[in-house]
């Protein structure tokens, strides 16, 4: 078996539809070349993105065997934590000190959110205590994904 029968189907590896644009390949492949964390992840992109831009068979095929409606929900958020992964605000030029900030100002921020009022729906939340019955906590993935 050779190392091409190895490889993922190339909508999988740019995490696009079987019927996405060749303006849309290219985008997520340079997106995908760029942010990689290897030589081996680059040229991964590069060969999913040629796949798919070459010749009409060769994509049909690919097309053929992506299953259909496939989401690809975790491959986008793989993007967006590699592409995020470094703290993309250049501070070392910028030295901090207790003149770059504004007290006073901060001050009357929090004081003045503190006394502003409660939305009645929220004060009758806050008034009612939770109950003990079973099912009625809340676990973190609820209050995260709803």
């Amino acid at each position: 078996m050779s190392t091409a029968d190895r490889r993922p189907n190339p909508f999988h590896v740019l995490g696009l539809p079987s019927d996405a644009d060749e303006q849309s390949i290219v985008e997520r492949a340079e997106d995908g070349i760029r942010t990689a964390g290897s030589e081996q992840e680059r040229a991964l992109y590069d060969w999913a993105m040629r796949e798919l831009i070459g010749h009409p068979r060769t994509r049909q095929r690919h097309a053929l065997t992506e299953p259909p409606g496939t989401g690809y929900r975790d491959r986008a958020w793989d993007a967006f934590a590699r592409r995020h992964r470094t703290n993309p605000a250049d501070l070392r030029g910028h030295r901090l000190t207790p003149d770059a900030f504004d007290l006073p100002s901060a001050v009357r921020r929090v004081v003045r959110e503190l006394h502003r009022p409660v939305p009645d729906a929220a004060r009758a939340a806050l008034d009612r205590p939770a109950t003990d019955a079973p099912g009625s906590e809340l676990e973190a993935r609820d209050v995260l994904f709803g």
